[in-house]
């Protein structure tokens, strides 16, 4: 018995088969891609490496690393591969390291309003319990010193100026300038929070500390937030918390791009900067 047509039947039923299962997108509930990543002058500066980004993709329980940010300014954006909506509670969290004091960084979101993927949209922060005491649209710029006798020296957008001055490890902050810029010196634009450390001691015995109180919710790598999870080490980011370069509410229905930043810009002694230290994000879906 013949079956001429038999190719094209097994093609048709294959055709229908397909058409009845299409393929699904399979999204990702972790950060899947780093844009950029600039470090801020600080004690680690020979230990962060731009291969370090590898750490804030994924799911941080699958590695052991993290991102180092640095002093106030140094940063990492990145973005999810579909969109995250925003939903009553919490959207997604930022995982930080565990067991340390808070050192607060900020959370700016962006959606990809012009859907090209990348992002080159509006970033809108996500407003914290300190957003009354921050100081908007600052910034600073860095100078990179000469030689290993000099410090490190900075002016910002307040008229003040004076140098990094290592606590601990160093004689001068010579090396605290991240060998991956070649440039002289480096501004950074952002939202600046009131100083996180207080010296509960005194010059010659210092005991530096940072109130309970002072950072409730809000801020990435603030483990004592009412906001941090600590069984993931992560801090929840609600959406609806987002605000303009005004301080004033914005309505966002979703985003896909974070920014994530190191906001503190004080030295604590032999404690050196105040720098975040950051190992990805993760979609949080309404229940």
């Amino acid at each position: 018995m013949k079956f001429p047509n038999l190719t094209i039947l097994i093609s048709f039923c294959w055709l229908i088969s397909c058409n009845d299962n299409p393929p699904q997108n399979i999204h990702s509930e972790y950060i899947t891609q780093v844009f950029e990543y600039v470090y801020a002058p600080g004690q680690h500066a020979h230990l962060a490496s731009p291969d370090d980004t590898v750490y804030f993709k994924g799911n941080p329980a699958d590695h052991d690393g993290w991102v180092f940010l640095g002093g106030f300014g140094g940063y990492i954006i990145a973005g999810f591969d579909h969109n995250i909506q925003n939903h009553a509670g919490a959207d997604f969290e930022v995982f930080a390291l565990s067991g340390v004091s808070p050192e607060p960084a900020i959370v700016y979101v962006m959606a990809d309003e012009n859907n090209d993927g990348l992002p080159n949209d509006t970033w809108y922060e996500l407003k914290g319990n300190q957003i009354d005491n921050s100081k908007r649209n600052y910034w600073v710029c860095y100078y990179r010193s000469k030689n290993s006798a000099e410090n490190i020296r900075w002016r910002d957008s307040e008229g003040e100026s004076g140098e990094l001055l290592s606590g601990y490890g160093s004689p001068t902050t010579f090396s605290w300038w991240w060998q991956h810029s070649a440039a002289d010196s480096i501004t950074f634009f952002g939202t600046r929070l009131p100083d996180s450390y207080k010296n509960e001691g005194n010059d010659e015995s210092q005991h530096w500390v940072v109130p309970a109180d002072k950072f409730t919710w809000g801020y990435a790598k603030n483990n004592y937030g009412s906001d941090y999870n600590r069984e993931s080490h992560s801090n929840l980011f609600d959406i609806s918390n987002a605000i303009d370069s005004f301080g004033n509410p914005v309505e966002l229905t979703e985003i896909r791009f974070i920014k994530v930043q190191t906001a503190v810009f004080q030295q604590a002694g032999w404690l050196n900067e105040v720098s975040a230290e950051v190992r990805g994000a993760r979609e949080i879906k309404a229940r």
